[in-house]
């Protein structure tokens, strides 16, 4: 037993040190989040498959690789992973470093506050430091406390009052690891306003087939009447593995969507929770998951109705081939003063081989008495009588799953105010098939 610990300890305190050898090294003069961080973190442990919320996703391979911090090695052409048409402001992060000289951002120069965490003003760095760390808990979490106590670089975004972004504002994040297996974090934080509206899109990819690792928390505040659209794209390599937590709160009124959009990499755990702090509150939660060879993606999302008169809906699709395996557990919690509440959760997944996997858990814990809540999830193959349907009037076999699945994905992907990131996603489907 004794051995076992200090193999385990051994790995969390290498896997520890990769980010923290390169930080600069505050003492006690650091923001009291990131000095309580640190405080627990040795506390912590890495989570393994004995936690119930981790049961079907395996860490030790991840965590087991000698990663190392990557220079931002430059891509031959960052316009690759631009968006067709989207006209945005652009935040380029290279192997989680900013490159103002790819950077574009003046479109929102009347509307959005944004800038790197690297290149805060006085005034902003005043604002962030005011809600770091008071949404993502560093006391229970280790992957959000590793975070909070050495991550850098990220993007601050604050829309002020009353404010209309311009334009949206694309986050685009290049993994580009060479040789050596490296990893990096990232911390964002966006400040939505009372009245204020900003699409906020959040990619990321990789141009190597290199191992790579990353570690993303993002805190989200909307205020009254604030409006926000927040859309991740993720589409790494089968080297690339990525651990992301959202925490969002919302006052009253406020209108909230996100899209959870995964489309490559070797492990992909997607954290997201919601609070609904004010009546009134809107909430949509939708995701896709287009899974083939040995990926593994595992979502986990919770939407926490406190307040009265707030609605939330929830749809996550999957297609699973190969030996992939998704993993979806998202649970509705209806506090005791929460009512008048309409939520809404289902996932939906089509397996195309005997040998994916998918292991769904939908859940729904109410404490009040006036609601309309229900949750529910589907597995299976891709409809016999509509595949015959369609090949009766002559369409080829190979057609025929293209536009099934097609229409399966696009029910989610249609309700993306991006027109040409909708465009762009349902080329990428058709390119996949």
């Amino acid at each position: 037993m004794t051995s076992q610990i200090l193999t385990q300890n051994s790995l969390k305190d290498a896997f520890v040190s990769v980010f923290q050898k390169d930080f600069p090294g505050e003492t006690a003069a650091a923001h009291p989040a990131r000095n309580r961080a640190r405080e627990v973190l040795p506390s912590l442990e890495i989570p393994t498959r004995k936690n119930e919320a981790w049961k079907y996703t395996n860490l030790k391979p991840i965590v087991s690789v000698p990663y190392q911090t990557a220079a931002a090695t430059l891509p031959v052409s960052v316009q690759n992973y631009f968006i067709p048409g989207l006209e945005a402001d652009v935040f380029v992060f290279v192997n989680g470093k900013f490159q103002p000289g790819l950077s574009t951002v003046s479109l929102n120069k009347d509307t959005v506050v944004a800038s790197p965490l690297s290149a805060l003003t006085a005034a902003e760095k005043e604002i962030f430091d005011v809600h770091f760390g008071s949404l993502a808990d560093s006391e229970t979490d280790f992957f959000t406390a590793l975070n909070t106590a050495y991550a850098t670089e990220g993007v601050m975004i604050r829309v002020p009052q009353g404010k209309i972004a311009a334009a949206p504002v694309h986050l685009l994040h290049i993994q580009t690891s060479g040789e050596q297996a490296s990893a990096h974090q990232v911390r964002n934080f966006f400040l939505i306003e009372k009245n204020a509206q900003v699409n906020i899109l959040e990619s990321v990819h990789s141009t190597e087939n290199t191992p790579s690792f990353a570690n993303s928390v993002t805190e989200i505040r909307l205020n009254a009447q604030a409006s926000a659209q927040y859309i991740q794209l993720q589409m790494e390599s089968d080297q690339s593995s990525r651990l992301t937590r959202t925490e969002v709160l919302q006052e009253a009124h406020s209108r909230f969507s996100t899209f959870t959009l995964t489309f490559g990499g070797q492990l992909i755990r997607n954290n997201l929770n919601i609070k609904l702090n004010g009546p009134g509150c809107e909430s949509i939660l939708m995701g896709v998951y287009l899974l083939s060879g040995l990926q593994h993606v595992d979502n986990h999302t919770q939407v926490d109705h406190i307040a009265p008169h707030c609605y939330s809906n929830e749809l996550y699709k999957g297609i699973i081939s190969d030996k992939a395996t998704g993993v979806f557990n998202g649970k509705i919690h209806v506090h005791r003063d929460a009512q008048k509440t309409n939520a809404f959760q289902s996932n939906r997944n089509i397996l195309l081989s005997d040998t994916a996997n998918i292991f769904t858990k939908p859940q729904l814990e109410i404490y009040a008495d006036d609601v309309k809540c229900s949750h529910g999830a589907t597995t299976g193959r891709l409809d016999e009588d509509a595949l015959f349907y369609l090949q009766a009037r002559g369409i080829p076999v190979d057609t025929a799953r293209l536009m099934l699945v097609h229409a399966f994905i696009m029910e989610v992907v249609e309700n993306i105010s991006m027109e040409p990131l909708a465009d762009f996603i349902a080329t990428l489907i058709e390119n996949r098939f």
